[in-house]
């Protein structure tokens, strides 16, 4: 079993949730975009990782905010060498599983959320990922 590690392309705002006023922490929620590219799937046994989303969501932000994953789950498929179809998803349910910056699941096949592809050709290209995160902002 091996884990491969995705590749953050692009993060795109897609919606912002402000609360009253205040510096209180968490006080907005941001839904990102997140395209990632993958290494080749090699067998379903494979997990797939992608390193540091808050971090790179933040960066592409840059507003000195502090963001935290709150959740994860497939936005749009990508494409590998042969053009088959491939989510970002969870073991057992669409949602990504949250470990700090990180998140982690499976290559899926399109429609059948959870249902691991056996093996990907080559680098899959464009896979499209919502994320949810609460921002800690040190002023107003």
């Amino acid at each position: 079993m091996a884990t491969i590690a995705g590749t953050i392309r692009s993060c795109n705002l897609k919606s912002k949730a402000f609360s009253g006023a205040g510096t209180t922490t968490r006080d907005r929620l941001e839904v990102w975009e997140v395209t990632a590219d993958f290494a080749a799937y090699t067998g379903s046994t494979d997990d797939a990782s992608l390193a540091a989303v808050g971090a790179a969501i933040s960066a592409r932000a840059r507003d000195g905010a502090t963001r935290t994953i709150l959740w994860g789950a497939p936005a749009f498929c990508g494409a590998d060498g042969n053009n088959q179809a491939v989510n970002f998803c969870g073991t057992s349910v669409a949602a990504l599983t949250v470990s700090t910056d990180d998140l982690t699941g499976e290559l899926c096949t399109v429609n059948t959320v959870s249902t691991e592809v056996t093996s990907t050709s080559g680098t899959t290209y464009g896979v499209g990922i919502l994320v949810g995160v609460a921002v800690t902002v040190t002023s107003n």
